[in-house]
Formats: C-alpha cells, sequence, structure tokens
C-alpha cells in the first residue's frame, strides 16, 4: 500500500473493463473510491481526493495459486469457445483468419492500412433467445448455452451483462498486436466507448523505412482503420446504435470518433480509404502531414 501522485484518464463514469496482454480486469466505483478486479484474482482499492491527483491504493491477492491456476484455464478455455462462434460460419469458410495476440507477426504497410477489411460475425441476439438447441448455428452446445443465457438480458441492455459478454469473449483479442491495451465502458446500453491505446512497436518498421511526412500519413490511415475495425467487432456483438472510440499515443488522446449504426452499416469496406471513412463520422483530429497527430478533446 502507499500514497501517490498519478494522472487518471477516465473513460466513463461508475465502470469500465479493461484488456491487455497481460490479462483483464473490471472496475467500478463513485469520484474518489473505486474498487477493481482483474483476472489474476489481484483486487486494488483506491480512495482519492477529486480534482488533486493524490490517492491512497491497497492492493491484495485473493485465492491460492491452485485456484488462480484453475480459472484461468476454465478462462481461457470459455473465451477460446466464444471465439470459434466468430471466425467460421462453415468448414467451408473462406474467410480470412484474425490474428492472434500471442502470434508471431509481420506487421507491414499495407496490413497496417487494411485492418478493417476483417470482423467478427455477427450475433443474432433475437434468434438465439427463441432457439432450443444449437442445431441452428454453428456453435458447439456449450458456446450455444453461453449466449442463449445471456440474449434477454443483452436484449434489454442490461449494461452488467454487456461488459460480462465483452470480458468472456474478448472481441478485441486479436488486435493487440496493434494496441497495448483496450478499455470498454458505458452508462447507455445504446452506446458502448472504447479506449484504445496505440502499441508503438507495431510501428517500428514504418519509422525506420519512412520520412516524416510518410509516416504521419500512414499512423493516421492506422489509427483510422482500427477505429473501424473496433467499431465493425462491437457492432457485431452487442445490439448498440453508436460505437464511440477513443485513440491514445502518449498518454494523450489523438482521435476520438463516434460511428453511428445507421451510416456505419451501409459501409463497404473493401473499397475505402480509412483515414477518408473515419472522418465522415462525428469526429475530433487535429492532424498535419508534416507535424503529425496533436492532443484532442473526446466527442
Amino acid at each position: 500500500m502507499g500514497l501517490r501522485f498519478r494522472k487518471t484518464i477516465s473513460l466513463l463514469p461508475g465502470v469500465r473493463l479493461n484488456i491487455s496482454k497481460s490479462g483483464l480486469g473490471l472496475s467500478a466505483g463513485v469520484p474518489g473510491l473505486r474498487g477493481s478486479i482483474n483476472t489474476s484474482g489481484r483486487v486494488t482499492g483506491t480512495a482519492s481526493i477529486p480534482g488533486t491527483g493524490v490517492s491512497y491504493v491497497k492492493t491484495k491477492q485473493l485465492g491460492s495459486k491452485k485456484k488462480k491456476a484453475e480459472k484461468a484455464a476454465s478462462k481461457t478455455k470459455s473465451a477460446k469457445a466464444i471465439e470459434e462462434k466468430t471466425t467460421a460460419k462453415t468448414s467451408k469458410s473462406t474467410a480470412p483468419k484474425k490474428l492472434s495476440a500471442s502470434s508471431s507477426v509481420q506487421i507491414d504497410e499495407n496490413t497496417l492500412k487494411s485492418i478493417h477489411n476483417n470482423s467478427d460475425e455477427k450475433i443474432d441476439w433475437k434468434k438465439l433467445m427463441q432457439a432450443q438447441s444449437a442445431e441452428d448455428f454453428c456453435y458447439d452446445e456449450e458456446t450455444f448455452a453461453y449466449l442463449h443465457n445471456a440474449a434477454p438480458a443483452i436484449l434489454k441492455g442490461d449494461i452488467d451483462t454487456y461488459l460480462q459478454v465483452i470480458f468472456d469473449t474478448n472481441p478485441l483479442d486479436d488486435l493487440l498486436d496493434y494496441g497495448s491495451n483496450f478499455e470498454f465502458g458505458t452508462d447507455n446500453p445504446s452506446r458502448i466507448e472504447v479506449e484504445f491505446v496505440i502499441n508503438d512497436a507495431a510501428l517500428n518498421d514504418a519509422a525506420a523505412n519512412s520520412n516524416q511526412s510518410g509516416y504521419n500519413t500512414l499512423l493516421q490511415d492506422f489509427v483510422c482503420s482500427v477505429s473501424l475495425r473496433i467499431a465493425r467487432d462491437m457492432f457485431a456483438l452487442l445490439p448498440v446504435k453508436d460505437v464511440v472510440v477513443h485513440t491514445v499515443l502518449g498518454g494523450e488522446t489523438i482521435f476520438s470518433v463516434d460511428f453511428n449504426l445507421d451510416a456505419f452499416s451501409k459501409i463497404n469496406f473493401e473499397y475505402i480509404d480509412p483515414s477518408n471513412m473515419a472522418t465522415k463520422f462525428r469526429n475530433n483530429m487535429n492532424f498535419d502531414q508534416k507535424k503529425g497527430f496533436a492532443p484532442v478533446n473526446r466527442v
């Protein structure tokens, strides 16, 4: 435990979910008091004085090593089963495989500008709620049971269930090569917000092989392509009308955009320029080809 000074970026009041290569965490609280727990069983309590940056932190580890290992194994099995439902409709599917967060990938310039081309399969929550078995879906029984049981609460707009489904399915895990952290939050069942922290390492090769203007242009396409992909996956997972994506670089928000479903559903992703398309939506971006991004406020 101890006293510390820190800068905190708050996604939404009350509740948030963190996903990174080190694991997942769910937190909830009110100004000045917050508690969080992640998959390793570490519980953190924070008491702070709003507006001062001063906080008091106490951390406790729950559970034995055996129990933690069993829980992690169970979570991995569940997440794997849920992920399978989004990557293939039939054994004859020709859809390209999503990148694995743990795989070793060569991130070239074309890849950085085309991340938006792939997405998860859309979940039909109404059909799932009405169905009696997995026969009409390309899910195993365990996956079908999970989604079927979650469907009524999802369709009612239950925010706790939204976050639980995100926690269990980890929909953006294959984007962790591009982002070091994803944080989800909402206080409105028709809207989900995602904070995306850029993984600088993904751009190392591009930075080494480009001049400053070329690198900045590629960075803009990369940011917009990832933002579009995040929105595609969230619209596929949840029955929301808006997906708001905030991109963070160097601790500052450099792009904030509100993707509305009505307009988003009309996009032909195969034939778009990511920067041109993403900026057609309500957004805040301050970009100069020579200077790059400047910090902006969130939409």
